[in-house]
Formats: structure tokens, C-alpha cells, sequence
């Protein structure tokens, strides 16, 4: 593979892992602001983003009306990485499959 497309299947590949850790942001949030989501007796609200690592979360003390919250940079970083390396592994894999049936 030339280093004209290992670049360009890099930049394409991480460009993929972009919008797939904000798609699956996006998902682990919809998972928890769903109005079906069952709360039980006496368990607080809380509110997490991040797979597999929490990287936000926001949650309410008892006998408090305003919510904490708080982010975790590192798992935020750890998140970022993971999605780029199976990503980008993953695409760099498939395209090298794809050329050698071409």
C-alpha cells in the first residue's frame, strides 16, 4: 500500500470514527432520557454519557433542586482513542481486503 493511501485511508477512517463515537454519544444519551426508562423507588436521577467509559454525568443530591455534574477528561481521552484505533483498524483492514479481490 503506498503512503498516498494509507494517508487517505487514515484521514477516511478517522473522519468514520469521528461519527461513530458521536453516534454512539448520541445513542447512550437517548438510552436514558427515554420515557420508559423506569426509575425505582427512591433511586436518584442520574444522567451518564460515554461507552464504554463514563466521561460525563450528572446527578441530583437529595434535597437538592439543582443538578451536579461533573466530567472525566480522562475517560473522555480513553473513549476518543478506543473508537479511533477499532475504527480506523478496522477500515484500513477492509481496504486492504477490498484491493486484493480488485
Amino acid at each position: 500500500m503506498s503512503n498516498q493511501k494509507l494517508i487517505r485511508n487514515l484521514i477516511s477512517g478517522t473522519l468514520l470514527s469521528i461519527l461513530i463515537f458521536f453516534s454512539v454519544s448520541f445513542v447512550s444519551v437517548l438510552a436514558q432520557i427515554n420515557p420508559i426508562h423506569n426509575y425505582k423507588n427512591g433511586e436518584p436521577y442520574r444522567f451518564d454519557i460515554g461507552f464504554p467509559f463514563r466521561f460525563y454525568q450528572q446527578f441530583w443530591l437529595r434535597g437538592n433542586n439543582i443538578p451536579n455534574s461533573g466530567w472525566f477528561t480522562d475517560n473522555l481521552f480513553y473513549d476518543c482513542v478506543l473508537t479511533w484505533l477499532v475504527i480506523v483498524g478496522l477500515y484500513i483492514l477492509t481496504q486492504r481486503i477490498r484491493n486484493k479481490k480488485s
